[in-house]
Order: structure tokens, then C-alpha cells, then sequence
């Protein structure tokens, strides 16, 4: 099998259609919303969950069977059902159309596939086998949730935050890399994990005001001289 290309998709406000209405419609459905698509589920029957989401207004829904032509205007395609049939011309029509294209459980099919994902706020860890072993992919996402936990969502914020900084207050480019290194390779994150420290922002703005002598904005937003003494 071709390796595929690894690649972050900006789905926001794109129009994604998926064929089914069970449980793995549901997942590709709620994924999809999460990250901001217009979906539009068809299938005569659909699941409590998928229903729920069109009577909150979050999914079109066009509760009868796929049929040629149902496609137009979307941007990436789910098909979500066991109906050969019905996957033929799913695909069919895609091909003919260039839109994206994954079918269930069926890799030589897909133009794409869905790694196995960790997401802690804006870091997201995706894990790909190729359509090889979808249960080492879940495998490994288990057990990189446990090296990686829920804090991280904090963290990344806070030092997405000093890099802002860091990149209005220091012109030196060699300089901005050595802080960032010190940020991300330092004890801090580490020691408020076991719970040495309390106040994760805190620390890490005061390894960069102080160990770098800069004046900016405190963890309160105010300005002030926060250079060492």
C-alpha cells in the first residue's frame, strides 16, 4: 500500500456529507462537528444521537437512501454503510467529482483515512498504521494518552502565550530560540505534574521575566518591570 500524506485538514464551515446513520456515522458526525464542518447525514434511519443533532439544529438530515448527485457541492465524503451497492456509487460519484472520499473499514477505497487521535486542547497526536492494524493504532493511542495527559491543554496555552511575547519583546532570533528551548526543556511542567508546583502559569512567566531580566505584561495582563534584582 501507498504510504499516505500526512496532512491537518481546516474543515471550518465546509460542507461534509456522510452516508449511514449508525454508531459509525455517529463518530465520523461528531467528530466532524467538533471541528466546525456543515455535515449532512443521508440515510433512511438514523441513530437517537444523529437525530438528536438535527432537531438542535447541528446536521442536515435527508432521511431516505443515497442516490447519484447527492454529493455536489461537498468537500469530503463518509460512507458509513455496509451496502455495497450503495458504496459503488458513493464512490462513483466522488471519483467522478474529486471529492475526498472514506469508506468504512474498506482502506483501498479511501482517498483518506482517520488516524487514531489524542487531542489535549491545540496539541493533537494523530497515530497511522496505513489501514494496517486500526487495533495497534488504538493500542498506542492508549497508551500515549498516559505520557501525555490532560494538564498538557494548560501548558501549551501558557507557553503559546509567552512565545507572543517573546516574539514582540525580542528581536534577537537566536535569543527568542534559546527561551523557547528553556521553556519547553525545563523541570517546570514536570514538577507541577507530581504537584511541587501549584500555579503552572505563574512559574513558567517567571522563568521567563526573570530569568531573562524582560519587562512585559504579568500573568494579570498588567505592565511592569519584572526584571531581576
Amino acid at each position: 500500500m501507498d504510504k499516505y500524506y500526512p496532512i491537518m485538514l481546516d474543515i471550518k464551515n465546509k460542507k461534509c456529507k456522510v452516508i449511514g446513520g449508525g454508531r459509525v456515522a455517529e463518530r465520523k458526525v461528531t467528530s466532524l462537528l467538533e471541528c466546525g464542518a456543515i455535515v449532512e447525514v443521508i440515510s433512511p434511519f438514523v441513530s437517537d444521537k444523529l437525530f438528536k443533532y438535527y432537531k438542535k439544529g447541528k446536521i442536515k438530515l435527508v432521511q431516505r437512501n443515497y442516490k447519484y448527485g447527492d454529493l455536489k457541492g461537498g468537500y469530503l465524503v463518509y460512507a458509513a454503510t455496509d451496502n455495497e451497492e450503495i458504496n459503488e456509487i458513493c464512490i462513483k460519484e466522488c471519483r467522478d467529482n474529486e471529492i475526498l472520499l472514506n469508506v468504512a473499514d474498506q482502506p483501498n477505497m479511501c482517498d483518506f483515512i482517520v488516524p487514531a487521535n489524542i487531542r489535549r486542547g491545540d496539541l493533537n497526536i494523530s497515530i497511522s498504521t496505513n489501514g494496517k492494524s486500526p487495533m495497534l493504532s488504538k493500542k498506542i493511542r492508549i497508551e500515549l494518552e498516559k505520557i501525555f495527559p490532560e494538564e498538557y491543554k494548560e501548558y501549551l496555552e501558557i507557553i503559546g502565550e509567552i512565545r507572543e511575547k517573546v516574539k514582540e519583546e525580542i528581536k534577537d532570533i537566536s535569543k527568542r530560540r534559546e527561551i523557547f528551548h528553556d521553556l519547553v526543556y525545563s523541570d517546570v511542567f514536570k514538577r507541577y505534574l507530581i504537584g511541587e508546583l501549584t500555579d503552572l502559569k505563574k512559574a513558567l512567566y517567571d522563568m521567563y521575566f526573570y530569568n531573562y531580566g524582560l519587562q512585559g505584561a504579568d500573568i494579570n495582563g498588567k505592565k511592569g518591570n519584572n526584571n531581576r534584582q
